[in-house]
């Protein structure tokens, strides 16, 4: 399947909401479109799709961890953190960093709730930022002996003498091979859980003015394990390549969790195909794009695709920046036929970057511990290790009520206010048609092809029939603001 040849306005604006937030909310009033979205389209023109993705990917590498960097943060201070994450996503020239931050999160599951200290998820979230485009494979390395997860997955309980398999499971189901690999056989046994769990023991983690990881000698098993061989009843196909041994007093015994993890990324599916980055790259499309159709039973539908972006993510040392670049060069991930529901995140905070919300008072200090989490999603606190299950099940009756609750307040309100938006940056009061006023608001908002009853349904809101007066304040502000409400409610912007 090609990669795109082109990248048009629409296109481009597609990018944006997908690869990030949707634009920054500046605005051409003549032509009654997006400033950033235009000039990415144009760029596109100039230098071809790849360059203009190439710029859009053109940002330095980030170790911000926090509010002051940490200063002034006080461990249980989540709300805090919060903010300072949320308003990154709404500021940042460049979404795509954080959009790639939010998805690390969701995939390294850790939860504050059990972890306690802000102060440990606040490194988590910045070495999530480190390696937003970075190597996974370092990135799943250095995860293995942060702090949040040694608390969150037990790590700091795992030693010789009693070993503790949460990590060494999660390590494998979770975030690298998967349980099933596409051919739904076992990629890996019990018996390989609790080896691995051997060769992780050790690592302790504690507390005080700063945070402290270190190595126990005393507390690591230092014996041989056999990883990846054949189990009968359990992994009968397991390629007898995979098979490897961490020998006895492996050393320097502290890097012997770099070995493991290592040979997890090498290892082959029973498709002969590199299992890690088949997994990650398709918990990557789903992320960005769409669920993928692979697994046997299925007509397998995106599985070329799948193979060959894993491919591009292998063959580069398993690098997130060169998968995500294929990823976007690819026409299906421009597909109007494959949408999902955006997350609670991705709809507050586009809704707030595409039409220059404010917020302040009570809604901006609890935007994350309140707002976000009413409508299913408080960052920093994924309800287990599996993470939100998003898509579907973002939206229930009453995380709907929440979406339409914000969208009511962003929209009826003028920026002085808690929350508002500036309705006059968007309209031209010598337009005196209603869908003129409705297409300029679908393409700010999108742009969002409606069909023609819910076009009639938008024209009948505002007025039985033309003309209509934009320089009159009370239309505007009872009519016009209620026809960004209404589009902020609708299945198409709810979706990506």
């Amino acid at each position: 399947m090609p990669d795109i040849v082109t990248l048009d306005y629409d296109m481009a604006a597609h990018l944006l909401l997908r690869a990030g937030f949707g634009h920054n909310g500046r605005y051409d009033r003549d032509t009654g479109e997006a400033t950033e979205v235009r000039d990415l389209a144009d760029l596109a023109s100039a230098l071809g799709p790849a360059g203009a993705i190439d710029d859009l990917m053109d940002f330095n590498v980030s170790r911000a961890k926090g509010p002051g960097n940490l200063k002034g943060l006080v461990d249980g201070d989540f709300p805090k953190l919060e903010r300072w994450w949320i308003n990154r996503m709404l500021k940042k020239k460049k979404g795509l960093r954080e959009k790639m931050v939010l998805f690390l999160h969701t995939h390294f599951a850790t939860s504050g709730d059990k972890v306690g200290y802000s102060r440990h998820m606040a490194v988590q979230n910045a070495l999530f930022r480190e390696f937003a485009v970075g190597d996974f494979r370092e990135l799943v390395k250095r995860i293995t002996v942060d702090a949040a997860m040694l608390i969150w997955l037990d790590v700091k309980l795992n030693e010789a003498a009693a070993p503790n398999e949460n990590y060494a499971r999660e390590l494998q189901e979770l975030f690298t091979l998967g349980v099933y690999d596409f051919a739904g056989e076992r990629n890996y046994a019990q018996k390989d859980v609790v080896r691995a769990a051997r060769a992780l023991s050790g690592w302790t983690e504690e507390t005080s003015n700063k945070i402290i990881v270190e190595f126990d000698i005393d507390r690591h098993d230092t014996g041989s394990k056999v990883i990846y061989a054949p189990v009968l009843g359990e992994t009968p196909n397991q390629d007898p390549a995979n098979e490897f041994t961490i020998p006895a007093n492996y050393s320097p015994p502290e890097e012997e969790y770099q070995f493991l993890v290592d040979k997890i990324f090498d290892h082959v599916d029973t498709e002969g195909r590199p299992t890690a980055a088949r997994f990650i790259t398709r918990r990557m499309w789903k992320f960005f794009a769409y669920e993928p159709e692979v697994d046997v039973g299925t007509p397998r539908a995106d599985l070329t695709l799948i193979d060959e972006l894993a491919d591009v993510f292998k063959n580069s040392g398993y690098n997130l920046g060169a998968l995500l670049r294929a990823m976007f060069l690819r026409t299906e991930f421009y597909a109007d036929t494959t949408r999902t529901i955006k997350s609670p995140a991705e709809y507050l905070v586009g809704s707030l970057r595409m039409l220059r919300g404010k917020l302040s008072g009570e809604q901006k200090n609890d935007v994350g511990s309140d707002t976000l989490a009413r409508m299913g999603q408080e960052l920093f606190f994924p309800p287990d290790v599996f993470s939100w299950r998003g898509n579907e099940a973002w939206i229930t009756t009453q995380t709907f009520l929440e979406r339409y609750e914000f969208a009511r307040n962003l929209a009826a309100t003028n920026k002085g206010s808690e929350i508002g938006h500036d309705v006059y940056d968007y309209i031209d009061v010598d337009e005196n048609t209603r869908q003129q006023v409705v297409n300029r608001f679908l393409k700010l908002l999108g742009p969002l092809s409606v069909n023609p009853a819910t076009n009639t349904t938008l024209l009948s809101w505002l007025g039985p029939a033309d003309p209509i007066d934009l320089t009159d304040d009370e239309f505007v502000d009872v009519k016009v603001r209620g026809l960004v409400n209404l589009i902020l409610t609708l299945p198409h912007y709810n979706t990506h």
